[in-house]
């Protein structure tokens, strides 16, 4: 059994982020960092591009963070009961050593649902995280030891990478598709090309996507009125705003706020 202790999902740090225990932690810790970060090990500090994960062994030397701002990841505390001890070395999975995959989007989503499962009241909440952690670790084994990963050698992977991680910590900014071509020395045609080749998805759609989960954000812990939110969250026209946020969640803004407050509370009564 795995065992989930604290955890979190898409922990964004708009301070300098500096985390350092030289006598480690008491439990493992994974960690799936979306920004650029540095770690220090055996004495030597390396920068790491987006993308990167650790996990940590218990009492282990930790030190890791970004000295710059928006500082993005996924953490999640476990232990490992004695049958599943040897879990991480079957897998192959480095310990205490960072290293970088092509893309987080489905590993995230697992931790999303830990975290989700972790806050629930469900009478087998301990073994369903026990099986999410499996898919999570199985996922990035697959991903750490396939041949797709060899995206991460190409050189406009890093760049575009960076960018992409700049499109969903910013989603509200004005982004276009000449302007970040551009910026690259790309043509357009050859810029969407790469961003579909790495990362399964236009340019365009990732903006979408990460406009409609920041205002998802905000639904739920602001009052903000819908037509402020839509230009928050860089659009110009509330309808085109809401006809987007209704194609990807099912709901227009209003009902999903409503929802989410229904369900909030009756996980308050619950507990």
């Amino acid at each position: 059994m795995i065992t989930v202790g604290s955890c979190g999902y898409d922990s964004m740090h708009k301070i300098i982020h500096d985390r350092f225990f030289p006598d480690g932690y008491d439990d493992h810790v994974l960690l799936l960092i979306k920004t650029e970060s540095f770690f220090e090990t055996n004495g030597i500090t390396q920068n790491m591009p987006p993308n990167t994960v650790m996990i940590y062994s218990p009492h282990t030397y930790v030190h890791y963070g970004l000295r710059e701002l928006h500082y993005n990841d996924d953490w999640i505390h476990f232990q490992l009961s004695n049958e599943d001890t040897d879990l991480l070395k079957r897998l192959m999975l480095p310990e205490n050593k960072p290293f970088t995959l092509t893309h987080l989007g489905s590993l995230t989503e697992y931790s999303r649902l830990v975290v989700q499962e972790k806050l629930s009241s469900h009478s087998h909440k301990q073994e369903i995280m026990d099986s999410l952690m499996r898919s999570l670790f199985y996922s990035i084994a697959d991903q750490l030891y396939s041949e797709t990963n060899e995206h991460v050698h190409h050189k406009y992977y890093y760049p575009m990478n960076r960018l992409r991680m700049e499109i969903f910590n910013a989603p509200y900014k004005k982004w276009a598709i000449p302007e970040l071509a551009h910026e690259l020395c790309l043509s357009i045609s050859h810029f969407q090309h790469l961003y579909k080749h790495f990362f399964g998805t236009s340019c365009i759609q990732d903006v979408i996507h990460a406009r409609v989960k920041y205002a998802r954000l905000y639904l739920c812990i602001s009052e903000m009125p819908v037509s402020s939110l839509a230009v928050f969250c860089g659009y110009d026209n509330e309808l085109h705003f809401m006809r987007q946020f209704k194609k990807l969640t099912g709901m227009t803004p209003s009902q999903y706020r409503e929802t989410h407050r229904h369900q909030e509370g009756e996980r308050v009564s619950r507990s």
